[in-house]
């Protein structure tokens, strides 16, 4: 997580995002800064420069690295209608925004000569391609309860989908703010945090493409094993600080969804899909050489 310290809190002044001593958005939008994911669309208001004044901006907020490497906040605006994209072709904009495709992934030469990898996705909040440097992104270490392989890993950084032995799907998606999509409305995640593991437990996650709404209901034994894991951990942070607010928020959100897994007996936990579930991965295209330089979404842990 992002502590509010390393929030770049100047800007987010400038803009309006906290002022008079607070946030002026809400606390899950300001939460999802401090884990570097994206914000949902929120209302800027009363923004002034020296040859601008907008009453209101309606945007998405995430904090990336600046050039000098500190955390920077970027904002996307929401535009009237799709934006355009260097890199993309027409057809490859129809895919996108249709839905046909969740990422495109590019390759190509930078004007230093560097061989560089981008994967472009298309924001429907904002009407925007946005773009990211895999090399960026923090693969988790497991999920529900699953090590991840060296391999999905890679996948996940990439965009591409990556299927557990339980029939669980996820895919990372810059454009969420839970930054990740899955065939399930739930997931734990362990991640390297600090030199640790720590367990984040996603939920309300949106659904893959081809996803059926049915799986979104079902508990896997991993989902249930990895929730068991997250409260243990997070009983013991309690333990060594009674008054910490996050964990105890965090160790009743597992509790509610544990209540909600017991709801179902334990032969109720699905193990395979059908082979009929729809699979969609990144389309995979390359370029030859760098004509201009693209919309940049970096989303990373900080």
């Amino acid at each position: 997580m992002i502590k509010e310290k390393l929030l770049p809190m100047q800007e987010l002044k400038m803009f309006g995002v906290y002022r008079d001593g607070k946030f002026t958005i809400p606390e899950d939008q300001v939460r999802a800064l401090r884990e570097g994911r994206m914000t949902d669309v929120v209302e800027l208001k009363n923004l002034k420069g020296k040859d601008v004044q907008i009453d209101s901006l309606p945007a998405r907020l995430s904090i990336v690295r600046g050039a000098d490497g500190n955390p920077s906040l970027r904002v996307d605006p929401v535009y009237r209608s799709p934006n355009t994209h260097p890199r993309l072709s027409e057809e490859e904009k129809k895919r996108l925004i249709e839905g046909e495709v969740a990422n495109i992934r590019k390759n190509y030469v930078d004007r230093n000569g560097n061989a560089k990898t981008k994967i472009i996705a298309y924001d429907r909040d904002t009407k925007q391609f946005l773009s990211y440097d895999p090399r960026g992104v923090q693969a988790p270490e497991t999920v529900n309860g699953e090590k991840l392989t060296s391999d999905q890993k890679r996948k996940f950084k990439e965009g591409e989908a990556v299927e557990l032995s339980d029939g669980t799907q996820f895919q990372f998606s810059t454009s969420d703010r839970k930054g990740i999509r899955s065939n399930r409305n739930g997931l734990v995640l362990s991640v390297l945090l600090d030199g640790g593991i720590s367990y984040l437990l996603i939920t309300g996650v949106r659904r893959m493409l081809g996803a059926k709404s049915s799986e979104e209901q079902s508990y896997s034994k991993g989902y249930h094993d990895g929730l068991k894991k997250m409260q243990q951990q997070t009983e013991r942070r309690i333990a060594l600080d009674p008054n910490d607010k996050d964990s105890v928020r965090d160790l009743n959100l597992v509790k509610e969804e544990l209540s909600k897994v017991s709801l179902g007996s334990p032969d109720k936990f699905q193990s395979r899909f059908g082979d009929n579930a729809k699979r969609y991965n990144t389309n995979d295209t390359s370029e030859s050489r760098n004509t201009s330089e693209d919309h940049d979404s970096r989303q990373r842990r900080i």
